[in-house]
């Protein structure tokens, strides 16, 4: 018998949807661990309110790095986020992901919680309404 999960959602962005913006993709092809810190201070702050490139989570991921094993953090933080925001997808998929699409997988993270830092930083703020409008007679004669 199995369970059916209607609380998943999907993800904002496509896995493939990594070309853009281009600087993302450009810091995330040379630099991911930066990327991989950068979407770490999302999660844990839920913003980047002092935020710094070489934080604790790119160093890591850094070290990581030289020894092959980018695809471990980069697994973690994708079923982090995953649980977070109820997204679909499981474990064994994630893994996989991060192994063989690991640039995708970072920046594809990092969208998915910029995007969602940017609804809730739009829906926080108060309702303003429209100005009247206003009839001018400067053309009136």
């Amino acid at each position: 018998m199995s369970k059916e999960k209607h609380s998943e959602t999907t993800w904002a962005n496509g896995l493939f949807d990594c070309c853009s913006p281009g600087g993302l993709c450009f810091k995330t092809t040379f630099c991911p661990c930066i990327t991989y810190g950068k979407t770490q201070h999302r999660m844990k702050h839920g913003n980047l309110n002092d935020y710094s490139c070489c934080n604790a989570s790119c160093v890591i991921f850094a070290c990581l790095a030289h020894c092959g094993l980018t695809c471990i953090p980069a697994t973690m933080q994708r079923g982090d986020i995953r649980e977070k925001h109820g997204l679909e997808g499981g474990c064994f998929g994630d893994f996989c992901k991060s192994c063989w699409c690991n640039c995708c997988v970072l920046i594809q993270n990092e969208k998915e919680l910029a995007q969602r830092e940017a609804l809730l930083k739009g829906s926080s703020e108060p309702y303003r309404p429209n100005p009247g409008m206003v009839y001018s007679d400067a053309g009136a004669h």
